[in-house]
């Protein structure tokens, strides 16, 4: 095993989700420097009775993640094998499934799956201590959490991984893909390098999140999937850090996610891996994010953007076409008749996402009506902050 810094890699493998559509980036954020270190996927099993019971646990939850569930235990089923249908709508996508107690059964079991878009709206410190309570009261055991290492500084490339790739210089998976996705027509291509299958415990994933991202994320992310024996043995380890030590937690899931896959010099054909050299990229990688991370913090999110983006890239286009043929009088009133008849039965997690959408709106009013105090504008336009 080697180590950097006091972290062992080569111990734990782990990685994450399938791909997305990657698209070319919008605005690129330069801003940040370093490395970012989150929990970007979490799947969590609880067991639960007549004491604390499955709201005490959902409420939890919510609170932690700033969520909202449209939850009911009669939807979900289980058939001794495996969950049956999602018994709930949630604010960012989070899903749960039920296996409610019985008669002969007085414990029942409740099955969190917990995306990045969701574990995004709450620091890292505040997943951990929410991750800890579960386990200390709801005997929570963990099936799946992925780690992901944003790099901003661009140390890390995608050059010197598919060459690591294609030379054979890695060890602890024999399994590789290399994969290329955009839309039809754009010269921008993101490229996916991964390591491991996603049918085994560990799965890495190395790719441009800027294209992924469409911009919002201008770095190289490194991102781990573990799953089953490995994701449980990493959530203990996790939940047995200290509350307040956010240093020894991200040294923890640094050490887990660049431990998955070791690159070194297999060239001189060693079958020993404690006398292979790691590859310079690789260990220059370690050491700077042992000495350059930063935990990711809570983000502020807009909740209507993409359906407002979906609707114009999707829907405005046959809107217009409509209106061409019914004329603008007629068209109007028939958008406003079908809205105003889909209205009355918008969901309750419909309804939270537009009240949490106007929030944000006045939050980022109030903040540029503060900032016009500090700004003066002279007579020949010319302007500045005071």
């Amino acid at each position: 095993m080697t180590k950097y810094n006091g972290i062992g890699f080569g111990e734990t493998r782990f990685s994450n989700t399938g791909l997305k559509s990657q698209t070319p980036p919008k605005t690129p954020n330069n801003n940040k420097k370093g490395y970012e270190i989150s929990v970007d996927y979490l799947t969590i099993t609880a067991s639960f009775g007549t004491g604390l019971g499955a709201m005490d646990l959902i409420h939890l939850v919510e609170g932690t993640l700033n969520e909202k569930f449209a939850y009911s235990p009669s939807l979900g089923s289980w058939d001794g094998k495996s969950y049956k249908g999602s018994s709930s709508d949630s604010l960012r996508g989070t899903r749960i499934y039920s296996n409610p107690p019985t008669e002969l059964e007085p414990f029942g079991e409740i099955k969190f799956k917990i995306p990045g878009k969701a574990l995004s709206a709450a620091a890292n410190h505040e997943i951990r201590d929410m991750c800890i309570v579960m386990s200390e009261l709801w005997s929570a055991t963990c099936s799946r959490i992925d780690v992901a290492i944003d790099d901003y500084s661009k140390v890390l490339s995608l050059d010197d991984v598919k060459s690591a790739q294609d030379a054979g210089n890695f060890a602890y998976v024999e399994t590789t893909g290399y994969y290329e996705s955009g839309e039809r027509g754009r010269k921008e291509k993101g490229r996916t390098i991964t390591f491991g299958s996603r049918q085994s415990q560990s799965y890495l994933r190395v790719y441009d999140k800027n294209v992924q991202s469409a911009g919002e994320i201008d770095a190289i992310r490194y991102e781990v999937e573990f799953k089953d024996d490995k994701a449980q043995a990493i959530f203990q380890d996790w939940c047995a850090v200290d509350f307040s030590d956010d240093q020894a937690s991200a040294k923890l899931l640094a050490g887990a996610a660049l431990g998955a896959v070791r690159f070194c010099d297999r060239s001189t054909g060693e079958r020993n891996l404690d006398r292979l050299t790691d590859l310079p990229w690789y260990k220059r990688l370690c050491d700077s994010v042992v000495t350059g991370y930063r935990l990711r913090v809570r983000k502020k999110e807009t909740f209507l953007d993409d359906a407002i983006d979906w609707v114009q890239r999707a829907v405005v286009p046959t809107l217009a076409m409509i209106r061409e043929y019914m004329g603008d009088e007629q068209f109007f009133q028939y958008i406003y008749d079908k809205t105003e008849e889909h209205t009355p039965f918008l969901s309750l997690i419909k309804r939270e996402k537009i009240k949490q959408q106007q929030q944000h709106d006045r939050e980022q009013q109030q903040h540029a009506d503060s900032l016009r105090k500090y700004i003066v504008i002279g007579e020949d336009g010319s302007w500045c902050v005071t």
